[in-house]
C-alpha cells in the first residue's frame, strides 16, 4: 500500500468516525457534500488560549475550501512530517459540511521527543466539541462553536444562572 493509499484510508476512516460522532451526539442533518479546510497548528500557536476557538473560527470562515482529493494531495506531500491529525466539524448545513483538518508537525516537537517519534506514522483523531451546558445524553447543535447563535447564548446564560443559584 502506498503512502497516499494509506493516507486516504486513514482520512476516510476518520471522516466516518467523525460523522458517527455527530450522528450520535448532535441533532443536525449532515450534508453529504463535504468540503475541507486545513489548519496547521502553527497558525494557532500565537493566540491566547482564551480566544483560541473564536480566533480560529474567524480565520476558518475565510479559508479556502478543498475537495477530498486536494486534501489528500496536500497532506500526502507533508506525510512524513505529520505527527497528529485531528478532524472536526467546522460547520454544517443542508448545502455542505465543512470539515476542519487540524494537523501538528513532527518538526515542531521538542528535539528529544522528535527523535522518539520521527519514524512513526501520524495519529488520526475525530473530535466534536461539546458545549459546557449539555447534559449527559442530550443532543446539541454541532454548529454551536462556529456560529454565535441566540440559542447558544441563552443556554449558556441559563446554565450559569442555575449553577450560580446552587452554590
Amino acid at each position: 500500500m502506498t503512502i497516499q493509499e494509506t493516507l486516504e484510508e486513514y482520512l476516510n476512516t476518520s471522516i466516518d468516525n467523525l460523522l458517527r460522532l455527530v450522528e450520535d451526539y448532535c441533532w443536525n442533518p449532515i450534508s453529504i457534500n463535504r468540503v475541507f479546510i486545513l489548519t496547521d497548528f502553527n497558525e494557532l500557536k500565537r493566540t491566547n488560549p482564551f480566544y483560541f476557538r473564536s480566533w480560529g473560527n474567524k480565520i476558518n470562515r475565510s479559508k479556502r475550501r478543498f475537495s477530498f482529493e486536494e486534501v489528500v494531495r496536500i497532506l500526502n506531500s507533508e506525510y512524513h512530517d505529520l505527527y497528529d491529525v485531528n478532524l472536526y466539524i467546522f460547520k454544517t448545513n443542508k448545502k455542505e459540511t465543512v470539515i476542519e483538518i487540524l494537523y501538528y508537525r513532527k518538526s515542531n516537537l521538542e528535539p528529544d521527543y522528535f527523535i522518539t517519534v520521527q519514524n512513526n506514522p501520524p495519529m488520526f483523531h475525530s473530535k466534536i466539541s461539546t458545549p459546557f451546558y449539555v447534559l449527559e445524553g442530550e443532543r446539541f447543535d454541532v454548529n454551536w462553536n462556529s456560529e454565535l447563535k441566540l440559542d447558544h447564548i441563552w443556554k449558556s446564560l441559563l446554565y450559569r444562572f442555575m449553577n450560580k443559584k446552587k452554590s
